[in-house]
């Protein structure tokens, strides 16, 4: 097992700290499954929450099984939340903390939950979601997972996913490899991740089940939007709704497998969403707050946002053998990054003590006794920018027991003023001057890392190709083109990809508009099937080189031969037409020849 990069914790309480054991244990001979459940943008909606609209009989009823962590606190966005899960530490400090912007990558040398549980003798599987890298060395199935079937990117139709996925009878990566799957993609991970357990079923296994609803674009089968229409909710809100619908059917089904197959009983299920809810889900006012026809369990603001909503989310554990559940809830402050540590201790696996995590594990607060430093814990969350990486002023959160301070200079006390509607700094200049050394101590520590962007690995000898699209490069501000239909409609953000090259030689590069599997012209916009980019020039910087090649409209791709020198580089594209509109190639690929 690799040793990350050496950091030490912020402050003593953020430690892992081993607490005494409890009484119920798995045995020796029958150690637990595992099986962690990430939905995405789904916020606090679902029915048990006190959402008035939605249903969701099925994760009531786990609800009512589970212990309710109702003090719980992600990250803001998709990325550092999951980060934060793999590995007990802060995601500035795994290279993953921001989406997109050449952020969303995590370093290879970080050791996740899944590489600790394969190597204590468990199957691993990761269904669905992953957006911690999409090249070697940053997979999943390089990352600890036996198995893996996904989307690749933050969210089916983006550019990095499989050209023309929407939901529907989509094609996802099976260990790397694309393959055409029937369904709506939510089903279709459910059924893997059941096939798995299937399979797996007389040895433990861990899985990581991370369906991509309800993220944007909102698209699910009518009969689970109509309802919310009927009850006079806007379009969009309804296909939201209708996706963790849909959720919750295939929670069911996951449930009632578990039960058929002898597995409920010792299986560790532990269900939670990344962040707050998104756009179709925020039916907010401009302060945050809900509208007539808006839900936020009585909180501030939704995904993105340093109040509440975007980050105190939900979270269900289950343990029938361990005596872990029956509707109880604990309120004690918890954190995504505590998920690590919390399930190698419930399965009594010692974590590698090189891991320096972040993390505190909550099995004694499952149990209803106090984690040790709880109260005295502070945690920080944060989204920057690239160019806000030498002052890290961007958007943050510092929390320390009920109290949240933000980058507006707000100060509230979440146990009074749950809705956060009262800015207390000025009655409490000493807190505030308490939250910002708090601050400071942890950018001591993250400006350590926070600098080095993670680089797309060229030449080594394990992948000698590696694929690049627009959703990973670098931009100082703003987000890369990455959206779903970015390349049709031309999309003219562009930034380098940040590289290193391991070996030195020759390397082909090659541009295009489309994937090259599509053999799509780059000048023809393929949904129309009309010409609508005088394409006439590529070029191409990398290493200090600069080199052109003139193109026609129908050309589906240039490359380009090139010597280049072990060491980092800026990789940068553009495809340019008559008129003078210049836009990156969005796909590119760098083959090593030598």
């Amino acid at each position: 097992m690799t040793k990350p990069t050496v950091f030490a914790a912020f402050i003593i309480t953020c430690m892992w700290l081993f607490l005494p054991s409890c009484n119920n244990q798995p045995t020796e001979h029958q150690p637990p499954n595992v099986i962690i459940i990430m939905s995405d943008d789904q916020g606090n909606n679902l029915g048990c929450l006190g959402n008035p609209w939605l249903k969701t009989p099925h994760i009531d009823q786990l609800s009512k099984e589970s212990v309710h962590l109702t003090n719980f606190h992600h990250d803001m966005l998709c990325t550092p939340s999951r980060s934060a899960l793999m590995t007990g530490r802060y995601p500035i400090r795994t290279g993953a903390w921001r989406t997109s912007r050449g952020r969303s990558m995590m370093r290879a040398e970080e050791v996740t939950i899944a590489e600790v549980f394969r190597e204590n003798g468990y199957a691993t599987g990761q269904f669905g979601k992953w957006h911690l890298g999409d090249t070697w060395p940053f997979r999943p199935q390089d990352q600890g997972f036996d198995e893996v079937v996904g989307l690749l990117c933050g969210g089916i139709g983006q550019i990095a996913d499989y050209w023309g996925n929407s939901y529907f009878d989509d094609t996802y990566y099976h260990n790397g490899v694309p393959e055409k799957y029937e369904g709506y993609c939510t089903d279709v991970f459910f059924n893997e991740a059941i096939r798995f357990i299937r399979e797996k079923k007389k040895a433990p296994f861990m899985i990581y089940l991370a369906p991509n609803v309800a993220h944007l674009p909102n698209r699910v089968d009518s009969v689970y939007a109509k309802p919310y229409q009927e009850m006079g909710l806007e379009s969009g809100q309804a296909i939201y709704y209708g996706m963790i619908t849909n959720l919750d059917e295939n929670m069911g089904r996951l449930l009632k497998v578990l039960d058929e197959e002898g597995l409920s009983e010792n299986t560790i299920l532990l269900y939670t969403t990344d962040d707050g809810p998104q756009k179709n889900g925020q039916q907010f006012d401009e302060g945050g707050w809900a509208l007539e026809k808006g839900f936020n369990a009585g909180q501030r603001g939704g995904k993105g946002s340093s109040y509440e909503g975007g980050h105190r989310l939900f979270s269900f554990v289950k343990w029938p053998a361990g005596d872990v559940g029956g509707g109880k809830k604990m309120d004690q402050f918890t954190s995504i990054m505590d998920v690590m540590p919390t399930m190698l201790e419930l399965c009594n696996i010692q974590a590698p003590e090189e891991l320096d995590l972040d993390g505190v594990s909550f099995k004694a607060g499952l149990f209803g006794e106090e984690i040790l430093g709880s109260e005295k814990r502070p945690l920080v969350i944060s989204k920057f920018n690239n160019d806000e990486s030498d002052t890290l002023t961007g958007n943050l959160c510092v929390m320390f027991g009920d109290w949240r301070y933000n980058h507006e200079g707000e100060l509230y006390n979440v146990k009074d003023d749950p809705a956060q509607r009262q800015d207390l700094a000025d009655q409490h200049p000493e807190l505030v001057a308490k939250m910002k050394a708090i601050y400071a101590e942890w950018l001591d520590h993250a400006t350590g890392t926070i600098h080095e962007p993670v680089r797309f690995v060229m030449g080594d000898e394990r992948a000698p190709v590696i694929s690049l699209t627009t959703q990973d490069s670098y931009m100082a501000r703003g987000n890369s083109a990455f959206s779903p239909r970015g390349e049709l409609n031309l999309e003219a953000k562009n930034g380098p990809w940040k590289v290193k090259f391991v070996r030195g030689g020759t390397y082909r590069i090659t541009l295009s508009r489309y994937p090259l599997y599509t053999s799509l012209p780059i000048g023809v916009q393929s949904e129309k099937g009309k010409a609508d980019f005088d394409a006439i020039m590529a070029r191409l910087s990398v290493g200090g080189q600069v080199v052109e090649k003139k193109i026609s409209p129908m050309d589906t791709y240039v490359a380009f031969e090139m010597k280049l020198e072990v060491g980092d580089a800026d990789l940068q594209t553009w495809l340019v037409a008559s008129d003078g509109l210049e836009v990156p190639a969005y796909f590119v690929d760098v083959e090593y020849l030598d």
